[in-house]
C-alpha cells in the first residue's frame, strides 16, 4: 500500500497526520519497534548502511522507526506554514531520552573549549546547571544578561568575541519571562552567532522560532507535546539538515541519550490532541491568572496574558496566545508557599522545592 500524500491545512491536521508512513501490515498507528538491532538482506547492504550510503536502521541507539515518526511530526509542527527562498522550510529532529539530553547534544555539537554562551538569567534549572556547573570543566562558559534589554545583549556580544551561541528560553521556566525572539535573532545574525531556543512552554502551536530565523529548537517533550505525564523525552531540531545528519547526529548517538520506542509511541499519540489541549490549557491559565490577581493572599502573578506583566507586549507579538503556564508569589513568602502546597490534593514533588 502506498502512502497517500495530501496537504495538511492546519496545525491540528499536522499533529495527527504529519510524519506517518504506512506500515506494511496496515497498522492504523505507528508500531512500537521494540528491537535493539535491525537485520540486513546481505552483508553489502549492512556495509552501505554503516557507511551512510544507504538509509536504514542499524541499532536503536542510532535510530528507530518509532523515533522517526515522532521526529518528523514535531519537525513538521515547527516548520508548518514557513517558507524559505520560496519553498516550504525543511527541518530535522533528533529524539532524545529527555529535554536535557537534547540540550546536551545541542551544546556539545556546537561549542568547543574557549567558546562562550550568551543567555538570559531566567532558565530552567537543569539548563542552568549544565551551563554553569558542567560546561566550565570543558572550557565552555556562560555570559548571563537580561536579554529583554537588547542594548545589554548587543553590548555583551560586542565586548566578547568568544560568544558563539545565543541561547534563549521563552517563556522561561518558572518565571514566565519572555524575550523577543525576532529581535534577538536579528542581533545574533548580525554578529554571526548560532541561535537556539527552548520552545517547551510555548510549543509549536503557540510560537515557531524558526519563523524568526532561529537555528535550533529544543523541547522537553515530557511536557505539553506528550501531554499526559506518561513519558520523559526531548528533541533537538535544526534547519541545517547536513549539520543535523552529521555533527549533531554523531554527538547524539555517541552520548547515548536516545529515546526508547515505547516512550516515542506515547509521545506520538499524545501529540494528536495538542491543538485541543493547548486551547483549553490557555483558556484555563487566563481564568486562573485573573482570579489570582484579586486574591488577598497573592502578592504577584507571573502571567504574560495580564496587561500589567512587563513582557506582555513581547508575548502578544510572538505568541498566538500568552500561554498555558503561570506562577505566582504569596504575601507570606516561603512559609506561605509551604502551607499552600500542603493543602493541595496533588503536588509535583520534583518541581516545588527547587523554586521556593
Amino acid at each position: 500500500m502506498t502512502d497517500k500524500n495530501f496537504p495538511l491545512t492546519g496545525r491540528g491536521s499536522v499533529a495527527v497526520h504529519a510524519g506517518h508512513k504506512q506500515d506494511p501490515n496496515y497498522a492504523h498507528l505507528v508500531p512500537i519497534y521494540a528491537s535493539s538491532t535491525f537485520v540486513f538482506d546481505e552483508a553489502e547492504q549492512g556495509m552501505r548502511r554503516f557507511s551512510g550510503k544507504e538509509d536504514g536502521y542499524i541499532y536503536s541507539r542510532w535510530g528507530n522507526p518509532t523515533f522517526t515518526e515522532a521526529e518528523n511530526k514535531i519537525a513538521a509542527l515547527e516548520s508548518f506554514g514557513i517558507e524559505k527562498n520560496g519553498s516550504p522550510l525543511e527541518a530535522k529532529g533528533i529524539l532524545h531520552a529527555s529535554g536535557m539530553a537534547a540540550i546536551t547534544t545541542l551544546l556539545l555539537s556546537n561549542l568547543k573549549a574557549g567558546d562562550k554562551i550568551l543567555t538570559h538569567y531566567s532558565l530552567y534549572g537543569g539548563t542552568e546547571e549544565i551551563i554553569t556547573k558542567v560546561l566550565p570543566a570543558l572550557g565552555i562558559t556562560a555570559i548571563i544578561a537580561d536579554l529583554r534589554d537588547l542594548n545589554k545583549a548587543e553590548e555583551a556580544i560586542k565586548n566578547d568575541p568568544a560568544i558563539k551561541l545565543l541561547y534563549i528560553e521563552t517563556p522561561a521556566n518558572p518565571t514566565i519571562q519572555c524575550v523577543d525572539i525576532e529581535e534577538l535573532g536579528k542581533l545574533a545574525k548580525r554578529y554571526g552567532l548560532i541561535t537556539a531556543c527552548d520552545n517547551t512552554f510555548a510549543t509549536p502551536y503557540l510560537q515557531q522560532p524558526f519563523r524568526s530565523g532561529i537555528d535550533f529548537i529544543v523541547h522537553s517533550t515530557t511536557k505539553f507535546l506528550n501531554g499526559h505525564g506518561t513519558a520523559i523525552g526531548g528533541i533537538l531540531l535544526g534547519t541545517d539538515i547536513e549539520f543535523m545528519k552529521t555533527k549533531a547526529y554523531t554527538m547524539a548517538k555517541t552520548l547515548g541519550g536516545n529515546a526508547n520506542p515505547f516512550d516515542a509511541f506515547l509521545l506520538i499519540n499524545g501529540m494528536k490532541t495538542l491543538e485541543l489541549r493547548m486551547d483549553r490549557h490557555c483558556h484555563n491559565a487566563m481564568e486562573v491568572a485573573n482570579y489570582l490577581t484579586s486574591h488577598t493572599a497573592v502578592a504577584n502573578v507571573n502571567y504574560t496574558g495580564l496587561p500589567g506583566h512587563p513582557d506582555h507586549s513581547i508575548a502578544m507579538k510572538q505568541m498566538r496566545h500568552p500561554g498555558a503556564m503561570l506562577s505566582f508569589e504569596l504575601k507570606e513568602g516561603l512559609q506561605g508557599g509551604i502551607d499552600f502546597m500542603n493543602k493541595l490534593k496533588n503536588v509535583c514533588t520534583y518541581c516545588f522545592p527547587r523554586y521556593l
